[in-house]
């Protein structure tokens, strides 16, 4: 009687060990697929081209993001 408890004990943790790693598992997979999904995402976005026009505190110094005709414009 004894080991029959013991038995199903074992069996209640081994089963319980192996939902464990099944979950993480899947925790991992899911996790890389994403991260390979946000790698082709960002390969497909052009991503804006950022200007620099003069230096940090002088007059008229601006930064630009996106297509810029001139660095003069302060939109």
């Amino acid at each position: 009687m004894i080991f029959g408890f013991i038995k199903k004990l074992i069996k209640y943790y081994i089963d319980k060990l192996i939902h464990w790693m099944r979950m993480q598992r899947f925790n991992f997979e899911l996790d890389n697929n994403i991260k390979k999904y946000h790698e082709e995402l960002n390969k497909k976005i052009n991503k804006p081209k950022i200007k620099e026009v003069g230096k940090f505190g002088e007059d008229g110094w601006s930064i630009s993001i996106g297509d810029v005709k001139d660095g003069n414009s302060r939109d």
